[in-house]
């Protein structure tokens, strides 16, 4: 902002000139009005004095009476002079008997209780045809009766002091402007401070608001409309920043929101395409070899061994239609759990007992550690489901010779599980993918050498539904599973 826009200027201009313009108008006024206002008062005091005078004269002491005309003389500076019936002059005693009073010139002519009172020009001694124009003015009263007395007292004012003031005031103009022109801008400047500092720096917490920032807060709280101002714009910061607070978690929020729809779209295509290539390998092996068999192509006249062929990937497609339908059901948002007290070390038993023919089959040791009488809080089915598929995987990548290791036992308030299958590893980049639908680490996706790649998806699905904490990892015996369920013994 330019300087001479600033509100600090222009407070500091405008109050200069107001203070110069009022000290100016005092000054034109004393020196229009106070000769006139000075001449009133001096008329009605003098006035008010020669009636006092009059009305308490001494009538049978004259040497009282000359020294309350000394007295009169001196409290009001008038000059009083007293003449008798013949014209003689008895006071002041200085005067001679040829003295009378110089020429003068009648200016204005008052009546005051009988008094002739008259305000006169003395004219030059030198030159009585001609005005003195530096005479003082006077104030006269002649032809006043003293009373006891057969004299007249004659009284002279003068108004000597006003003139001689006026003239000082025009003297002194030049160093009263320099004072004025001091004293505005002193005045002018401290008044700034007072009132265009706090301002300034509203201004400034204003500047900063309007940036959003809202770091900066106005410190000053006087009792007024300034103050006022200033409370209601640090409140005003603090429920904007307050605002623009939710308003980015909101928004950060919706992100967030975005995000995962997206994340679960991108999901939701990936898990439609994975299932098609799933299904649609079986579907055209099926379709094919009855197609042959239909026709008698080569060896496909032996219909009994390729139906067998058939039916068993029509079993793997329903094993795997029927996981699907699973990881449907689980992720609906309205799917509700039926949770209730499961006996977790009964549940493992029977998950053991249902591999163990199998791992006699394949030459696979299975050895299991269950402490008995231990309770989960979950869903029955689905935790059977989660076991299963984590006894299933453990046959089905454990080698000849190797041994699967299950260890139930509590642990600090909670149920822990351990399945471990020695001599497998897995690796530690691939390990995160393999809980990711249809993920397999082998990439020809053959049925011979794993499954359809929905089994750990499902047991962490499983899982996350009972909050249980669930790792995989690589030990060196080979890679353990382990879950902890809550204790509810």
């Amino acid at each position: 902002m330019s300087k001479h826009r600033s509100i600090a200027f222009k407070i500091f201009v405008l109050t200069s000139l107001v203070l110069v313009a009022f000290a100016l108008l005092l000054y034109v006024t004393l020196y229009f009005i106070l000769p006139s206002f000075y001449l009133q008062n001096k008329s009605a005091d003098l006035n008010q004095g020669i009636t006092r005078l009059l009305e308490t004269f001494p009538q049978e002491d004259w040497t009282e009476a000359v020294k309350r005309l000394d007295d009169f003389s001196l409290r009001y500076n008038a000059s009083l002079f007293v003449q008798d019936s013949s014209g003689k002059w008895v006071y002041p005693p200085y005067l001679t008997k040829g003295s009378s009073f110089p020429a003068q010139e009648l200016e204005t002519t008052t009546e005051l209780e009988g008094v002739h009172s008259t305000t006169i020009i003395i004219s030059d001694p030198e030159n009585p045809g001609a005005h003195w124009p530096e005479a003082p003015k006077m104030i006269s009263h002649t032809n006043l009766p003293l009373p006891g007395y057969s004299y007249t007292l004659s009284v002279r004012a003068s108004l000597q002091p006003i003139d001689e003031a006026m003239r000082m005031l025009l003297r002194l103009l030049p160093y009263m402007a320099l004072m004025i022109l001091v004293i505005a801008v002193l005045g002018a400047l401290v008044y700034t401070r007072l009132i265009a500092r706090p301002l300034i720096g509203i201004s400034q917490v204003a500047k900063r608001l309007a940036q959003l920032d809202f770091s900066e807060r106005s410190r000053h709280d006087s009792r007024d409309e300034i103050g006022d101002i200033s409370r209601s714009l640090n409140e005003l910061s603090m429920n904007l920043q307050h605002a623009m607070q939710e308003l980015t978690e909101a928004n950060a929020q919706l992100k967030d929101d975005i995000q995962r729809k997206e994340e679960e779209e991108a999901l939701r295509r990936e898990f439609m395409d994975m299932i098609s290539h799933e299904l649609k390998t079986p579907i055209t092996a099926v379709s094919g070899q009855l197609e042959a068999m239909l026709h008698n192509v080569g060896p496909y006249w032996d219909r009994d061994k390729y139906l067998a062929q058939s039916h068993h990937i029509l079993k793997e497609m329903e094993k795997l239609v029927y996981e699907i339908l699973d990881i449907s059901r689980l992720e609906n948002h309205r799917f509700q759990p039926s949770m209730a007290a499961v006996n977790v070390s009964a549940l493992i038993r029977e998950a053991a007992e249902q591999i163990q023919y199998v791992c006699e089959l394949k030459g696979i040791g299975l050895e299991a550690d269950l402490a008995p009488g231990l309770w989960v809080t979950g869903d029955k089915r689905l935790l059977s489901k989660a076991v299963s598929n984590v006894m299933s995987n453990a046959v089905y990548y454990t080698r000849s010779g190797e041994q699967i290791r299950i260890a139930l036992h509590a642990d600090a308030g909670h149920v822990r599980l351990s399945v471990l299958n020695t001599g497998a590893y897995i690796e530690p980049s691939e390990i995160p993918k393999l809980f990711k639908p249809f993920y397999r680490i082998e990439k020809s996706r053959s049925r011979t050498t794993g499954g359809s790649g929905l089994g750990l998806y499902i047991i962490k699905t499983i899982l996350n539904i009972h909050q249980s904490e669930y790792s995989l990892s690589n030990t060196g015996e080979g890679v353990l599973f382990s879950v902890r369920w809550k204790n509810d013994n």
